[in-house]
């Protein structure tokens, strides 16, 4: 009788001996809205080079940056999809004064920015969700190249009719705050990220120019249109240019919803052992 209730004790505390991939995931989410957070806020530094010549090999990298000492960051829902290992946050920042990313001190009142953050422990899962940072860093990117505008150097040359050289270089490099996502709901009809068909990420960024300076601290001014400028972000789980290459990834909280996560390419995770 003893061994037949010490075997059921050990049977009811068997799935629990997996709970640390969930709270390690919701860790993660948490972490990552706060990231989010710090770089629309306190914003990021972002350099990005690209060479897309006809004769050379194509390239392009993109670098962010940001540090920043923030409090104040409060998550509102968290959605943990068991299934995948996915744990997705919802949080907000109500502001107060903060130095951003220029080293100005800034005085907000009543302004409230919203905006999310994943995690998963589970190596499938991470894919989509290196897709989506990638797009954001593209973003971050193409948003930096429109208000600060990029570097170019080109150069051309032919011999008998036949192109033998063309080379096609550009660079961004440039400080923004103040970006955000829009349309951040799970549910929104138009929301600013997500995945399309083929598992591509995308990423929607917006920024109120009448707020920002370049980096030698000019104000940006634009005569005409919307003051609201808004950039499109890409990104892709899979490396078809390199196929060989290897994984990019480096070997009291709110209580979870549980909801599958329309999230593509994520694989089921194996129960009690994180990938």
């Amino acid at each position: 009788m003893i061994l037949c209730c010490l075997a059921l004790v050990l049977a009811m505390a068997a799935p629990c001996a997996a709970a640390n991939k969930e709270l390690m995931s919701v860790k993660m989410a948490k972490q990552d809205l706060t990231r989010n957070l710090v770089e629309s806020v306190v914003g990021f530094k972002v350099k990005s080079e690209s060479q897309m010549g006809l004769t050379e090999d194509p390239n392009y990298q993109v670098q962010s940056k940001s540090a920043a000492a923030i409090k104040g960051v409060k998550v509102d829902k968290m959605i943990y999809d068991r299934e995948k290992d996915i744990a997705l946050a919802f949080g907000h920042i109500d502001l107060g004064a903060i130095t951003n990313v220029l080293g100005e001190r800034i005085n907000f009142k009543n302004v409230t920015v919203r905006s999310i953050g994943f995690g998963s422990m589970t190596q499938a899962s991470r894919q989509p969700l290196m897709a989506l940072r990638a797009a954001l860093l593209n973003a971050y990117d193409e948003m930096a190249a429109l208000l600060v505008g990029e570097k170019l150097l080109s150069k051309s040359r032919t011999e008998n009719f036949l192109l033998t050289e063309d080379i096609n270089h550009a660079k961004v490099c440039a400080a923004v705050f103040g970006a955000y996502i829009p349309d951040i709901d799970l549910n929104s009809p138009n929301r600013g990220w997500g995945w399309d068909e083929s598992g591509n990420a995308f990423v929607r960024l917006q920024l109120d120019v009448r707020t920002v300076k370049d980096v030698l601290g000019n104000r940006l001014r634009y005569a005409d249109g919307d003051q609201i400028v808004e950039v499109l972000g890409q990104g892709s789980q899979t490396d078809d240019l390199n196929p060989t290459a290897g994984s990019m990834v480096q070997p009291p909280r709110a209580k979870p919803q549980y909801q599958s996560l329309d999230v593509p390419g994520a694989g089921p995770a194996a129960p009690g052992v994180a990938q």
